[in-house]
């Protein structure tokens, strides 16, 4: 019956399956079941046959087809027949390595008329063939006064002399010592029989042959494998079905004489899952929604539209949300694109950046989808700080045309602008913080973590902090207005502040907690004042960390003005190759660096303040049909 049920579950695409004893507190007369596949030993065998042929199995149908010991005793007739193959091919590899490596020795000694053999018959003297470095055969006059030290060389190339040396017997070990000092490398003539021309000869003769027989046992192979590949497809793909059923048979538990296996399907395919359960002999069902067991972390599947499906990338880089937090996929995709687009704003780059990320798209790459909204991003931007390929004012007849402007309304490099731009990235920083913080306290509240969200340094607290010390900069710095009243500072500042400091036992209390006091206020006190002076050094520093998204607008003009220079100095061609040259740098440049930065704005100014990302995927034992 579990195994029955286990083929249901398989079947539905969308089950997958969890330890049970995590789901009961009574467990002791729970025993794991034991479902160990009867095919293992086959599978296994099946596959390193397979894996050693070169075979690509594919999953295939295999509704109108049943698996029997007749099939089963098929597999193993097929993994011997694919295992012969192999031990063959192995054994006549070898040899033609034997016979090349032979080849490749003996062809340095083919004018040494002398028969191997009875050269290692020889009682009292012995020989070793090898090489020499150059080097060290001139070293060789050294030992010119040293009458058993002799080197005949053979033959020699480049680097070495190619030969043999022979040292009596009763020498032979000082001998072998001298030369292994003198970087000599042996080879293998010795073990070789006849003259080294004969040798060569034979082995000239013999090495097409074994090849011309390792491409007949190749193409044998190949025909049987075109002749079975239906077959091999189907061992297969039953194979991997039954070992998924297996694998959720493995999950489960016996109680007495039945036995619970415990899972997760989407809402909308619970109860269909549990009607074709329940059809079974003797199987109950009980479904629970998955917001009411949140302590077993339920598992989470993002739904994205086409906009921001390529940026759960990046969400599954950091972590998957949990159940019951929100998807920041849709957060990290406009705004990822808004800053990249700001800071890599050229009309020209922008669209090479769009067109180099289809590619990569079409090629599978991840990274090639988000591309293509960046590099869009940056042409929009670029339209409206007018460069194109770093010329800033290749669009001032656009400008005239639609508005009746002079030239382009942005001028980068000015001064003024050059400050509202700092202004304005500055702006966006206390903008994303803000909203940031917005988002934990929504989080946090859905999480039933109210410490965090009335509390903490991005709650309710923090919120009314961060917005009131940036509402009193901004009323002065640019309305020239002081709205710093003691009132002003005392509810919306120290008080704040307060609660922050004192976020546990406050948060405890909200909770409902009887033990809501530290174990120790002394020491609670000094470690609060220092998160405390942490905390509002993270609202200075994660705002001041989105001056580079004005410093990126200043680096593409000023970079680009360098690259106009040095074309300046020359003409024709060189101005042509240096504007050339010079966008690919700039453009390959600031598009590495753009992507690293906005994603560190991401990860670090904004999701650290709101975002856990602890949840896990949801990844479903399918059927192979559907595969």
């Amino acid at each position: 019956m579990l195994t029955e049920a286990a083929r249901v579950l398989e079947m539905s695409q969308c089950f997958q399956p969890d330890d049970p004893l995590a789901f009961h507190s009574d467990i002791k007369m729970f025993v794991p079941v034991s479902a160990v596949n009867p095919y293992s030993d086959l599978i296994d065998s099946f596959a390193a046959a397979a894996s050693s042929s070169e075979i690509k199995l594919s999953i295939v149908d295999i509704s109108g087809r049943e698996f029997t010991d007749e099939t089963a005793e098929e597999v193993k007739a097929c993994v011997d027949k694919l295992n012969e193959f192999s031990d063959k091919r192995i054994k006549l590899e070898d040899e033609i390595s034997r016979c090349e490596k032979g080849i490749e020795q003996i062809k340095h000694f083919l004018d040494l008329d002398l028969e191997i053999d009875k050269i290692n018959e020889c009682r009292y003297i012995k020989a070793n063939f090898g090489k020499l470095p150059k080097e060290s055969f001139e070293k060789m006059q050294a030992y010119s006064d040293n009458p058993v030290v002799i080197f005949f060389p053979t033959s020699s190339d480049d680097d070495f002399y190619w030969g043999l040396y022979i040292s009596p017997i009763a020498d032979s070990e000082d001998v072998d010592r001298i030369f292994s000092g003198l970087y000599f490398e042996s080879c293998g003539v010795l073990e070789l029989d006849g003259k080294p021309s004969e040798y060569y000869e034979k082995q000239q003769k013999l090495l097409p042959e074994l090849k011309q027989k390792l491409e007949n046992l190749k193409a044998e192979l190949e025909t049987y494998k075109k002749e079975n590949k239906g077959n091999f497809d189907f061992y297969y793909s039953w194979f991997t079905d039954q070992q998924k059923q297996y694998d959720i048979a493995a999950k489960a538990v016996t109680y007495s004489k039945s036995f619970i296996t415990v899972g997760w399907v989407p809402e909308e395919n619970a109860e269909e899952v549990a009607e074709k359960l329940e059809k079974l002999e003797s199987i109950e069902c009980t479904l629970t929604d998955g917001k009411k067991e949140l302590k077993h972390s339920p598992p989470v599947r993002l739904k994205n539209n086409f906009f921001t499906k390529a940026f759960s990338y990046f969400t599954k880089m950091y972590g998957l949300p949990s159940y019951n937090e929100f998807d920041p996929t849709g957060f990290i995709a406009l705004t990822y694109t808004l800053l990249f687009g700001i800071m890599f704003g050229d009309v020209g780059h922008g669209l090479v950046v769009a067109l180099f990320g289809a590619i990569m798209k079409k090629k599978k790459n991840p990274l090639g989808a988000i591309l293509i909204p960046c590099g869009i991003s940056g042409a929009v931007f670029g339209a409206v700080y007018g460069s194109v390929f770093g010329y800033e004012h290749l669009l001032d007849p656009v400008f005239h045309a639609l508005f009746g402007l002079e030239e382009k309304p942005i001028e980068v490099m000015k001064p003024a602008t050059t400050n509202m731009i700092i202004y304005a990235a500055v702006g966006i920083g206390m903008l994303l913080v803000t909203l940031a913080i917005i988002l934990n306290i929504i989080v946090s509240f859905r999480m039933n973590d109210k410490e965090e969200a009335i509390f903490g340094n991005n709650g309710i607290a923090g919120l009314v902090f961060y917005v009131a010390v940036v509402a009193i900069l901004v009323s002065s710095m640019i309305f020239n207005v002081s709205i710093a009243a003691p009132a002003y500072i005392i509810f919306l500042i120290v008080i704040p502040l307060l609660l922050i400091y004192l976020k546990e036992p406050l948060g405890k209390l909200v909770m409902g907690k009887k033990e809501w006091q530290p174990e120790s206020w002394g020491g609670y006190c000094v470690q609060s004042f220092f998160e405390l002076f942490e905390y509002a050094l993270s609202y200075v520093t994660n705002t001041m960390s989105f001056l580079r998204v004005g410093a990126f607008v200043l680096v593409h003009a000023g970079m680009m003005e360098v690259v106009f220079t040095l074309a300046n100095m020359a003409s024709g061609v060189g101005y042509i190759a240096i504007v050339v040259i010079g966008n690919i740098f700039v453009m390959g440049l600031e598009a590495l660096l753009v992507c690293i930065q906005v994603l560190r704005l991401e990860f670090y100014e904004m999701f650290g303040r709101f975002y856990r990302g602890s949840g896990r995927a949801f990844t479903p034992i399918k059927a192979l049909a559907d595969q």
